[in-house]
């Protein structure tokens, strides 16, 4: 009963996430699009601002015995946030996105930790944000921007009012906390960081031959999401360093052909697998941090962003760029579950 109430939560945020990224996509297509600055700066209160988020809510939840009230009262803060700024502000609207993102993966973390589901609640929650984010995107000069916007908004605060209303307390993390000297938990943490501006650069910077349709962009992003659910569970079934070595492998094979359909999908659903297991790794090694290893992340996450918003990279081609991204990427998460390894033993 428990765990059915675990997914049922972790079902509502994913569904929530999807919204909210919908609707900062949405907003900031419609009124910014000719203003790179604005992008900038909302990107940097949606992403970077993440990790100080994550450091307070972190320090919140110590002083509190029950941990599952910091994670809500940031994930409801940052639905009102997010709503309301994609009507007034696109500062508004990023700070509202870093708060759901912080406090629903801090949720999402402990109830993946007490139900014992090992990083499938993980991928479950951060797939969906970027079939949100290209729904909003592709569809933001719509003449139902209005109704569109405020129906997102009902839907939104209803989760809200629903989390708030049949939330338990929560107890304190349960999770091992396997030992790691400080040089040892840096290194890991660099490792991890490193890998995520990787994907970041690789998701942003390529461009595929194919995706010349809205169906086919919508198609390949179904498939960048299914990757992060997927990469959860089968990591969770076989394996964190199986998933990493075969995910890895068939991507990097993939993109030599991915200038085509099938192999282009596959190479994004493969790439996109060690998502979740990156998270799982740093959240494993920091139980009473989760809300700094979500935030780190995430500002890997807009670093990689970077050199594309200033035309530093862009257009390259999935053959070399995206093979030679995941052998890296291979190489690095290879080191980082080394450094895991140890503290396991």
């Amino acid at each position: 009963m428990k765990k059915k109430r675990a997914v049922y939560r972790i079902g509502l945020l994913s569904l929530c996430h999807m919204g909210i990224d919908f609707l900062c996509a949405f907003a900031l297509y419609r009124s910014f699009a000719e203003r790179p600055e604005a992008f900038l700066l909302y990107n940097f209160c949606a992403f970077a601002l993440q990790m100080p988020l994550g450091i307070i809510i972190d320090v919140l939840s110590e002083r509190y015995e029950d941990r599952y009230l910091p994670g809500l009262i940031f994930t409801v803060a940052g639905i009102v946030l997010t709503v309301c700024g994609s009507f007034i502000s696109h500062i508004v609207l990023g700070l509202g996105n870093a708060l759901f993102h912080v406090g629903g993966g801090v949720i999402t973390i402990s109830e993946d930790d007490d139900n014992d589901l090992e990083g499938r609640g993980l991928g479950t929650f951060v797939a969906p944000g970027a079939i949100g984010l290209i729904l909003g995107i592709l569809h933001h000069d719509t003449v139902y921007f209005t109704i569109i916007s405020i129906s997102v908004s009902l839907i939104l605060f209803m989760i809200a009012i629903i989390l708030s209303v049949h939330r338990e307390k929560c107890a304190v993390n349960n999770m091992i906390n396997s030992s790691l000297a400080d040089k040892d938990l840096i290194r890991m943490i660099a490792a991890c960081f490193i890998v995520v501006i990787i994907r970041s650069l690789n998701g942003m910077a390529l461009s595929f031959p194919w995706k010349v349709t809205d169906l086919l962009t919508i198609i390949s992003v179904l498939c960048l999401a299914f990757g992060k659910t997927a990469g959860g569970f089968i990591a969770a079934r076989f394996g964190s360093r199986r998933t990493i070595i075969l995910s890895l492998v068939l991507s990097a094979v993939s993109y030599v052909y991915a200038d085509r359909l099938i192999p282009g999908l596959m190479a994004l659903f493969f790439f996109n697998m060690t998502m979740p297991v990156t998270l799982y790794l740093l959240v494993r090694k920091m139980p009473d941090k989760p809300g700094f290893a979500f935030g780190i992340l995430t500002f890997a996450l807009f670093i990689g962003y970077l050199p594309v918003h200033y035309g530093l990279l862009k257009g390259l081609s999935p053959f070399p760029f995206g093979t030679l991204a995941s052998l890296l990427s291979l190489l690095i998460l290879a080191y980082a579950l080394m450094i895991f390894e140890r503290g396991e033993r």
